[in-house]
């Protein structure tokens, strides 16, 4: 999502309709208050959910995926909001009829409202997250394809970690996405059978490669010269589609001090359409200045 700072309260901004995220509101904190903030661990989720599915029931528990992701970032989940806490997350999760894709089928439009409070200091920061179901996914069924997406989209794959970047480190959410991309890289497993015990897999692990390369590409749409240090690295990746995905958003950063891994990947990487894309990223990137 696109980085905001608010010099008071919070104000919607509308985003291009190509980015992950509808729109995004970060309030900004005076020193004070985030001294307050900083220390607020404890955390309630309440979440209200609708379908446009048959009987008004959806197939998604988002209460239960969203307490594993603020669990995994470290955060205390109380379940009862009687329960003392110094933060709530309130969600509204909705599911609507989206376009119609032949005359018995028709695809869902998923929409995700999050909205971070501290229990004394109000709205810390908000987001509206839109995915909708392909015209043909090819053997997905729509409303699987479209919740595969929501899934993985960068801003809800890794709001554990935007939301602990915001409280605990005064990051924005770029700066939370880019902390989650490098936790992701950093717990890959080893290569091995891709089968291997696959319906026993958590969701999070499940949708891991696919929430990694939105995330890159969504760091390279936002030209965040932060992201250059993670994307570097990922040049040396072992998957090809990592290392792909980054040269490409390298090259919309344009960033000078990327150019000695970009020329070396554009010379020896094992695939050529990494090295095709490395190349492509030399192209719009300026020298490094010499040292006088």
């Amino acid at each position: 999502m696109i980085r905001m700072c608010l010099v008071a309260g919070l104000l919607a901004a509308s985003l291009v309709t190509s980015a992950p995220v509808g729109w995004a509101d970060e309030r900004a904190l005076t020193d004070e208050q985030y001294e307050a903030v900083k220390r607020a661990n404890i955390l309630f989720v309440a979440v209200r959910s609708s379908t446009w599915m048959p009987r008004g029931h959806t197939l998604y528990d988002a209460l239960a995926t969203l307490r594993t992701k603020l669990a995994a970032a470290g955060f205390t989940v109380v379940p009862d909001e009687s329960q003392p806490h110094e933060l709530i997350l309130k969600v509204e999760y909705r599911e609507e009829r989206g376009q119609q894709i032949r005359f018995d089928m028709f695809g869902t439009d998923i929409t995700g409202e999050l909205l971070l409070e501290h229990v004394t200091l109000g709205p810390l920061l908000q987001m509206t997250i839109r995915e909708s179901s392909s015209e043909a996914a090819f053997g997905t069924p729509p409303y699987l394809d479209a919740l595969q997406k929501f899934e993985t989209n960068p801003y809800y794959y890794f709001l554990g970690d935007i939301v602990r970047a915001r409280v605990a480190s005064r990051l924005d959410i770029t700066g939370g996405l880019i902390l989650g991309l490098r936790r992701v890289v950093q717990k890959a497993p080893e290569r091995g059978d891709q089968q291997e015990q696959l319906s026993m897999r958590p969701t999070d692990e499940l949708y891991a490669p696919d929430a990694r390369e939105n995330a890159i590409r969504e760091l390279g749409r936002l030209k965040d010269p932060r992201a250059v240090s993670i994307l570097t690295a990922l040049l040396e990746h072992a998957d090809r589609r990592v290392r792909l995905r980054s040269a490409e958003s390298l090259g919309l950063i344009r960033a000078p001090e990327s150019r000695p891994v970009l020329e070396r990947v554009a010379e020896h990487d094992q695939d050529p359409q990494v090295r095709k894309a490395a190349a492509g990223a030399l192209a719009g990137i300026p020298p490094l200045r010499a040292v006088p």
